[in-house]
């Protein structure tokens, strides 16, 4: 689990854009295209990238998260009014790891949420996915810059 988690950063902070797979430019595409509507579709690439490494890695036992975005399952669990319970945890965290636009639709609540708490500064929005109320934490911050440098380099290959 911890090389996973070790090859998953390393990922995020080398991230070549210029060497994607057709099946991970495939997926970037649809992401791309669910959040336009909401002007969200580079934050939730680069979340992607940072999270699961566009899909390779979709359960994070630790931290409880799963998913393309990795959805921590209690914050799922409330969105969705949804008792924590070990059948809902479960239930919940596969609809994360198999169901695209289940674990999209979340992701973007995520992040329109913390949009609304920081008026649209999105340093603050992109730490805050990862540390919510910590987004001023030497790790949240870190992660804002990485989603940053992976906007950046999504939009250099005009994904």
């Amino acid at each position: 689990l911890l090389v996973m988690l070790f090859i998953t950063n390393i990922f995020a902070s080398n991230f070549n854009a210029t060497k994607l797979t057709s099946d991970e430019i495939k997926t970037l595409k649809e992401i791309k295209k669910q959040g336009q509507k909401y002007g969200l579709s580079y934050s939730l690439m680069a979340i992607a990238v940072k999270e699961s490494s566009i899909g390779k890695y979709l359960v994070n036992v630790d931290s409880k998260d799963y998913g393309l975005y990795q959805a921590n399952i209690k914050t799922v669990l409330s969105r969705q009014n949804a008792k924590n319970t070990s059948w809902n945890r479960n239930k919940y965290a596969m609809r994360l790891i198999s169901d695209f636009k289940f674990a999209t639709k979340n992701a973007i609540a995520e992040l329109n949420y913390w949009k609304k708490v920081h008026k649209n500064d999105w340093k603050k929005i992109w730490s805050s996915y990862n540390g919510g109320w910590k987004y001023n934490s030497k790790r949240a911050r870190k992660y804002s810059r990485d989603i940053a440098i992976i906007i950046k380099r999504l939009k250099r290959v005009n994904v």
